[in-house]
């Protein structure tokens, strides 16, 4: 991530600033953590399907930028993931992820 004395921040997914996510197992580009959190995500390498579950700390939005997948919130409706996707989910949910190798998101935690 590049930034200048904190008055913007700007990054790339071909970026060499991922750094592993503990909670999904994947990896993130973080772009702000206050006051919201901004970052970027995608599954941890390429040419596998990546699925994960775990329990939502925090309101999240997110947007889909690159690759698929399939989200299930609290093992509802599956919700088809592709470019262009956005989704709004509250705090508490129990998440179910199943993604392509190339998928990418934009997210923000509040």
């Amino acid at each position: 991530m590049s930034a200048d004395a904190g008055a913007f921040a700007h990054s790339h997914w071909e970026s060499e600033d991922w750094e592993h996510d503990e909670e999904t197992g994947g990896l993130v580009l973080m772009l702000r953590d206050q006051p919201v959190s901004v970052g970027l995500w995608k599954p941890p390498s390429p040419g596998a399907e990546h699925v994960v579950e775990y329990d939502l700390e925090a309101d999240e939005t997110l947007f889909v930028i690159a690759g698929a997948g399939e989200l299930r919130v609290d093992d509802g409706t599956p919700i088809d993931l592709r470019p262009g996707v956005v989704v709004a989910l509250s705090r508490g949910v129990r998440l179910h992820w199943r993604l392509d190798p190339d998928f990418r998101e934009l997210w923000v935690y509040a």
